[in-house]
């Protein structure tokens, strides 16, 4: 159920259903290459809609501006600030509650909106909100076994080989394998471990992308596709069923703020 496919009726239907709405947040940034700015943001809508027909849920638009502030040396990305980014989420998961869903499930495509997001999960403990939030903030980390079985490059985080199978397989049309020509270069600040800078990113990726997409395949895309997609409707069924949260959490403004 996309919630912009929806009619009012509707809206207030799968909200008194107490069906769960699942926010997608995503990127525009260079992907190599090879791959379209807006991986981020088609890869985790699509696994979103997926899920959604095999648990009832409500798929929100996605974001696809977001926060990606060390890839603004290439052409292609458009960020956020923190601080916009932050006030977005705040503003549209408000007016989400406004419409009756009680419980957003934020479900993240891209790696550098993984700290601004577990900030925002904290934040909303200081405002007392009327809804509950969850985040599959990392959705690839309960995979990690399964997935370090079936790729053979072991360098992955951006457009490799990893993310470049799930795309052939989620949206081949819009890959350019052609353009990838040899093996990603890497760098490093050469720094000692464990000492962390603005731009350890921008001297690790220098290419921006990792490994060699070149050992993606449509198959390997698809086999981890499904495995995510199966985990995220079981997600969202148990969020669905979840009393224990909301009533932490209440229980948690009832002592804070002496919540009635």
């Amino acid at each position: 159920m996309l919630f912009e496919h929806l009619t009012s009726l509707d809206v207030k239907e799968a909200s008194e259903k107490g069906l769960v709405a699942i926010l997608p947040v995503g990127s525009i940034e260079i992907h190599g290459p090879h791959m379209p700015v807006g991986t981020d943001s088609i890869t985790v809508y699509n696994i979103a809609k997926l899920a959604a027909e095999k648990e009832e849920s409500v798929v929100l638009p996605p974001f696809y501006y977001a926060y990606v502030p060390e890839n603004k040396h290439f052409p292609g990305t458009i960020s956020l600030t923190a601080k916009t980014l932050l006030s977005l989420l705040e503003e549209v998961c408000d007016e989400v509650s406004r419409n009756g869903f009680k419980k957003i499930l934020i479900v993240n495509g891209h790696g550098g909106n993984n700290q601004i997001l577990r900030v925002f999960l904290k934040d909303v403990l200081n405002k007392k909100k009327d809804y509950v939030l969850y985040g599959m903030i990392d959705p690839l980390f309960p995979l990690r076994d399964f997935i370090s079985q079936l790729i053979e490059d072991k360098r992955v985080g951006h457009a490799c080989e990893l993310e470049t199978s799930l795309g052939l397989y989620l949206f081949g049309d819009l890959i350019k394998m052609e353009n990838v020509k040899r093996e990603a270069e890497v760098g490093s600040t050469h720094l000692p471990r464990g000492i962390e800078t603005s731009v350890d990113w921008q001297a690790y990726a220098l290419q921006l992308y990792l490994g060699d997409p070149r050992k993606a395949t449509k198959e390997k895309g698809k086999l981890i596709v499904e495995k995510l997609v199966e985990f995220l409707a079981d997600v969202i069924k148990r969020i669905k069923q979840d009393a224990n949260v909301p009533r932490i959490l209440d229980d948690f403004y009832r002592r804070a703020y002496g919540k009635t």
